[in-house]
C-alpha cells in the first residue's frame, strides 16, 4: 500500500485526460498495489483444510507460530489481518536543514500519511527570535498581508504541522531535534468516525456558500479554517488506510479514491469563497438556483454513501442532467464573474458523479 499514493496520482491523470473508465482504473490499481498469489489447500486429519501464509508477509508483521490472527469471511474471500501494530513503518528520520517551509510541511505530511508511528526530525535550524509563537503556518500564510510579513522559525513550522495532524504529538523536543509520535492505535472505528466528520464539514462548507449566495458573506472568511479541518481528517483517513487498509481490504483503493475526491470538493468550495469574498456583485436568481441544485447533489451523495440503493444512483444521474439543462437556461444571462463561480460549481458536480461511480464500485 505504500506505492498507492504514487500510482493513484498517475491513474488520476489518466482518467481525467485519457478518458479511462474508473472501473478499469480501479482494477489496474489493485494489481499495482499488490496482486494475489496462489496457495495449495492441504488436508490435515479428516476435516481440516489448511493453507500456508506468505513468509514475507509473516516477517513484515511479526507473525510467529502460536500467534492469533483475525480471519474475516467476505463472500468468496477470506481476509487475514493482524491487530497488533508490527509494521516496518515504525520510525523514519527526516533532515530538514535548509528546506523552505513548504517542503518541511510536505516531507512531514508525507511521512504521516504513509503511516509511520514515529517521525524523528533532525537539522532544525536555529532562529534569532526571542520567543516562538504557536500560530498555525497555514493560517498565518493565508491571513498575512504583503505589508506585514511574519517570519516563522523551522521549530514553529514543525510545531504548527504537528498541531494539525490528528493522533500524533511532539514527545521530545530539543533545539535542533524533535520527535513526533503516534499516541494510541489507529482502528477501523476511528477511520469511520473521521470519514463521517469529513462529510459533516463538507455540508458545513456548502451551508457557508449558500449564505454567501444569499448575500450573507460573514462566514466566508472562516472557509479557509473550515477547509483546513477537512484536510486534517483527510490526512488521517489516508494514514489509517495506508497502515491498516479498509475493513474490506480488497476495496482499500476505492476508499482511497473516495477520500481524495471528497477533499477536492472542499478545495473547490475554498476557491469559490476566495472569488466571492471581496466582490460586491450579488448573485443573480439563476446563479442561486444553480448553486442550490449542486448543494442538493452533495446531500444526495452523502445519503447514497450510507444508505445505498440503485434508485438513489439513478436519481443523482437524473438530477445531474437537470442541472445541465438549468445551466443552459441561464448561461447567456450570467455575468463574467458568475461564470467564474460556475466553473468551480461544475467541477464539484463532476466530482460528485465520480464519487457516485466509486460508491457503486464499493457494492461489488
Amino acid at each position: 500500500m505504500q506505492r498507492f499514493i504514487y500510482y493513484f496520482s498517475i491513474m488520476n491523470i489518466f482518467t481525467q485526460y485519457l478518458d479511462i473508465e474508473y472501473s478499469d482504473y480501479i482494477r489496474v490499481l489493485r494489481k499495482w498495489c499488490g496482486g494475489s498469489m496462489k496457495r495449495k489447500v492441504i488436508k490435515q486429519g479428516h476435516n481440516t483444510l489448511t493453507i500456508t501464509i506468505p513468509s514475507k508477509w509473516a516477517k513484515r508483521y511479526g507473525v510467529k507460530a502460536g500467534d492469533e490472527i483475525d480471519v474475516h469471511e467476505k463472500d468468496r474471500s477470506l481476509i487475514i489481518t493482524v491487530e497488533k501494530n508490527t509494521s516496518k513503518l515504525s520510525c523514519i528520520t527526516l533532515n530538514i536543514s535548509g528546506l523552505p517551509a513548504r517542503l518541511v510541511w510536505r516531507y512531514i505530511l508525507s511521512a504521516y500519511r504513509a503511516g509511520y508511528n514515529e517521525i524523528r526530525i533532525e537539522g532544525i535550524e536555529g532562529s534569532k527570535k526571542t520567543m516562538y509563537s504557536s500560530f498555525s503556518y497555514d493560517t498565518i500564510e493565508y491571513l498575512r498581508s504583503k505589508d506585514n510579513k511574519i517570519e516563522m522559525s523551522q521549530m514553529e513550522i514543525v510545531q504548527a504541522i504537528s498541531n494539525r495532524l490528528v493522533g500524533v504529538e511532539i514527545i521530545d523536543q530539543k533545539e535542533h531535534f524533535c520527535v513526533i509520535k503516534e499516541l494510541g492505535e489507529t482502528s477501523c472505528k476511528e477511520f469511520n468516525n473521521a470519514l463521517r466528520r469529513m462529510f459533516i464539514i463538507l455540508k458545513d462548507e456548502a451551508e457557508i456558500m449558500e449564505e454567501a449566495f444569499n448575500n450573507k458573506k460573514e462566514r466566508l472568511k472562516l472557509m479557509h479554517i473550515v477547509d483546513t479541518n477537512l484536510d486534517r481528517f483527510e490526512d488521517f483517513c489516508i494514514r489509517v488506510l495506508n497502515k491498516n487498509g479498509y475493513e474490506n481490504f480488497r476495496k482499500t483503493p476505492i476508499m482511497h479514491s473516495i477520500i481524495f475526491f471528497i477533499e477536492l470538493i472542499g478545495d473547490e468550495f475554498k476557491m469559490l469563497a476566495k472569488h466571492m469574498i471581496n466582490t460586491k456583485e450579488k448573485p443573480s436568481k439563476g446563479m442561486r438556483a444553480i448553486f442550490r441544485a449542486y448543494k442538493e447533489q452533495i446531500e444526495r451523495f452523502i445519503d447514497l454513501f450510507y444508505k445505498f440503493s440503485q434508485e438513489k444512483t439513478k436519481n443523482i444521474y437524473e438530477q445531474d442532467a437537470k442541472i445541465t439543462a438549468l445551466i443552459n437556461k441561464h448561461y447567456s444571462s450570467l455575468t463574467k464573474r458568475e461564470l467564474e463561480w460556475l466553473y468551480h460549481l461544475k467541477k464539484i458536480g463532476s466530482h460528485i458523479n465520480t464519487l457516485t461511480e466509486l460508491v457503486i464500485d464499493m457494492q461489488f
